[in-house]
């Protein structure tokens, strides 16, 4: 590989202590930000949000729940923000799974960086990363593969092997 992909642990405040919370270059791949994190993400220079979460996604500690008013707070701070759904139950079909996968990776081509995507742990957040990874960075499924086990991927694999 020419460029190394690795992720780099945050040290900021952006998620609930010990939750995913990865840079790579300009991307930032992480758990759920708590509301102090955004303004966070703010003061890093972070200019766009993609949440993967569903907003009918119920607890699921020690995950924070799913924040209805994110839009909200980081419009206020003139951030960029987008929500594409990635259910977390058995509505997501592969399917689902590659036509949202397209819509992420036309977002990320036209968000302002940095940008951070997320979801609850930063399991569907480093699916998606290893889809932009193999389509627009040219590696291989199993190199993309390996960098996003290193910032959160494992549930989600399956969608990632079988991404077409």
């Amino acid at each position: 590989m020419n460029t190394d992909y690795t992720p780099i642990k945050v040290d900021a405040p952006l998620v609930l202590p010990g939750q995913n919370c990865w840079q790579v270059g300009d991307y930032y791949i992480t758990a759920q930000p708590t509301k102090s994190g955004l303004s966070v993400a703010n003061g890093l220079g972070i200019q766009s949000v993609v949440c993967l979460r569903d907003a009918t996604e119920g607890p699921n500690p020690p995950y924070l729940p799913f924040d209805a008013d994110e839009d909200i707070a980081l419009t206020s701070l003139g951030m960029s923000f987008v929500n594409i759904p990635f259910p977390h139950s058995t509505a997501l079909t592969q399917e689902l799974f590659d036509i949202r996968a397209a819509a992420v990776l036309a977002v990320l081509g036209q968000l302002p960086k940095p940008l951070l995507m997320h979801c609850s742990s930063g399991d569907r957040a480093s699916a998606l990363w290893a889809v932009h990874l193999m389509v627009n960075c040219g590696l291989t499924k199993q190199d993309a593969i390996n960098y996003a086990e290193l910032s959160g991927l494992k549930v989600f694999l399956p969608y990632v092997q079988n991404y077409a």
